[in-house]
This record gives structure tokens, C-alpha cells and sequence, in this order.
């Protein structure tokens, strides 16, 4: 969670008498002046916001947060999306820069015939954490887009992996009619018109020096997915024959316990690094060439094409051959 938007949160709890030493407390952050905070990483998100959620007891805190999270909340990330040329270049920099905004929830693109969709998932998580997370992700993502394309963009069709709530009028207001609960998958949809839509405070020569700032802060040392993001860069260098965690840690000049406790610090492990790595490229191969799955299974290191079926239905609740299938419209 991008430390910027703790200031948010902790708003947003007031309003409920809850308060920010309440909310802080033995997280390690209690100490700090809320005005000069450390960039947060993926454990002290996921503690600061269970906390949050269960201090507050509301099922709809996820989407209360998204509402408030303007462009400048988000900081230099944000000034990177309001200087995008269009839709679909803002949703290209969301997932490039995911780490330092949702470290632990996983967030691709997807090619579905001419339209795209955002998919989320954080299976790692609680359930309620997972949802929140997605909530305020989407919320947030969709009012923003509002206002950067003076509502020139078409609601995307929202899917989520849960129920109803009792009360989905909030929902409602925001997503409109576009809503299918208790889907197979999590994510947002985007049709081709509107990933073209161009944002209204469009700035090429200021988006090449906010995206520039961004990469400076993703590979800064203080940054706490600098080694997450590092092992991924390593793993996607190879594009096949993966190295073990043991040579990646040789590559990056620390022992293998060293960085896997460093790894544990962001969230996250080696293996759930390998798999994000592995689903990122068999997209790739299946959406952008003709290659047999048998082929893309060896290239993404699994021993039989049964392994690789197994393993991407696990990551997408669909199967390669499906997601190659064209969209009937």
C-alpha cells in the first residue's frame, strides 16, 4: 500500500471515532509522525488494513477508501496516470507500478478479443482482506478515470468472486447495472472504445518525468519491494530455464536465507514469485503467438503439458485452450 494513502485511511476511520494510535498500534508505526511515514511494505499493509477492517466492522470500507482516493493521494504514481495520454496507458502504468500501491494483490491485463480486462487476485490473503483490496482498487480505479476523462470513459463491467452484499447500493452508484457477483474471476473489463479515451490532462514531456521518478523510487534501496521486484526482473530475464532461488540470491549478491527473509518482510515467497512470473508469460505465449501448449509448457519450465493446465487454472480460473478461444459476442 502506497504510504501516501494511510493519511486516507486513517480519515476515513475518524469518521467512525476510531483513531490513528488505535489503528497503529504495535504495528511498528506508532512512532512515527504521520506526515513523514516510511513507504510501507506488504506485511505492514496487510496488518495495518486487517486492523482496519476489523476495527471498523464495515463490509464496505474497501469501497469507502476507493472513493476517497484521488490522483494526488497516490503522489508521484498519480501525477504519472494524470499526465497518461489515454485509458489505456493509465491502465498499463497501474500494473507496472502495482508494487508500490497493492504489494500483495497480484494485477494483470488481459486480452479478451478487442476489449481488456484488469484482473486482481490475492488468494494468500483473508477473505476479507482479499476483498477490500479489490474493492478500493476498482473503486478507486473507475472514479478516477471519471474525472480524468471529463466521464468520456464507458463503465467497465465489474466481475467479482463473491456474493452480493445485503447492501450493494454503493455499488450500484458507481459500477451502475455493469456487476456480476460470484464470477469465476475478479476484474474489470474494458471495451476498446474507451482504452482509447484520452485523458484530459494529458502531458507527454511530464509523463516521461514522472515515470522516470517512479522507476527511481521501484528500484531505490529503501523501497520495500526492491527485492521482490529484483527477483521477478531476474526471473523474467531467463524467459525459460528458471534459475533456482538459490542463483537468483548469487545474482543478487546475498545469501539464499537472506533473501528469502527479506522476500517474507514484502509478503510474499520465491515459489509465489515464480508463478507470477510463469502466468505473466504464458499469457504472452498464448495471446501473442501460435505455439502448441506442449511448446509453452516446456518453455515455462513444467515437465508435461498436464502440469502446465493444472497450474494456469489455478492462476486464472480458466484453461489455456480457453483463453485462446475468441469472444462470442
Amino acid at each position: 500500500m502506497n504510504f501516501l494513502i494511510l493519511p486516507v485511511l486513517i480519515d476515513l476511520l475518524s469518521d467512525q471515532d476510531i483513531t490513528d494510535n488505535q489503528l497503529l498500534k504495535n504495528t511498528g508505526l506508532d512512532e512515527f509522525d504521520l506526515s513523514n511515514l516510511p513507504i510501507l511494505n506488504g506485511q505492514q499493509a496487510d496488518e495495518i488494513c486487517s486492523r482496519a477492517i476489523k476495527l471498523s466492522g464495515d463490509p464496505l470500507l474497501g469501497i469507502k477508501l476507493g472513493l476517497r482516493l484521488d490522483m494526488v493521494s497516490l503522489g508521484i504514481l498519480g501525477y504519472a496516470a494524470m499526465t497518461s495520454a489515454t485509458v489505456g496507458d493509465v491502465l498499463k502504468l497501474l500494473v507496472r507500478f502495482k508494487q508500490a500501491l497493492l504489494p500483495s494483490v497480484r494485477i494483470d491485463l488481459v486480452k479478451d478479443g478487442g476489449s481488456v480486462q484488469l484482473r486482481s487476485a490475492a488468494a494468500q490473503l483473508p477473505q476479507a482482506l482479499e476483498r477490500f483490496y479489490k474493492d478500493a482498487l476498482y473503486t478507486g480505479l473507475v472514479t478516477n478515470l471519471d474525472t480524468l476523462t471529463d466521464n468520456h470513459v464507458a463503465t467497465p463491467i465489474l466481475e467479482l468472486d463473491y456474493g452480493e452484499p445485503e447492501d450493494w447500493a454503493l455499488y450500484q452508484s458507481i459500477f451502475g447495472s455493469n456487476i456480476k457477483f460470484n464470477s469465476s474471476r475478479c476484474g474489470l473489463t474494458f471495451d476498446a472504445e474507451s482504452l482509447v479515451v484520452p485523458i484530459s490532462t494529458s502531458d507527454p514531456l511530464a509523463q516521461v518525468i514522472f515515470q522516470r521518478e517512479c522507476n527511481r523510487i521501484l528500484a531505490n534501496d529503501n523501497h520495500a519491494g526492491m527485492v521482490s521486484e529484483r527477483v521477478k526482473q531476474a526471473l523474467l530475464s531467463s524467459r525459460s530455464e528458471f534459475p533456482t532461488s538459490a542463483a537468483v540470491a548469487q545474482q543478487m549478491h546475498m545469501s539464499e536465507s537472506t533473501m528469502q527473509r527479506r522476500l517474507a518482510k514484502e509478503g510474499t515467497r520465491f515459489q509465489e514469485l515464480l508463478d507470477q512470473v510463469r502466468y505473466r508469460l504464458a499469457l504472452e505465449y498464448l495471446q501473442g503467438t501460435q505455439l502448441p501448449v506442449s511448446e509453452i509448457a516446456l518453455l515455462l519450465g513444467f515437465s508435461n503439458p498436464a502440469n502446465f493446465r493444472r497450474s494456469f487454472k489455478r492462476w486464472s480460473a480458466t484453461t489455456p485452450a480457453q483463453m485462446r478461444q475468441p469472444t462470442i459476442s
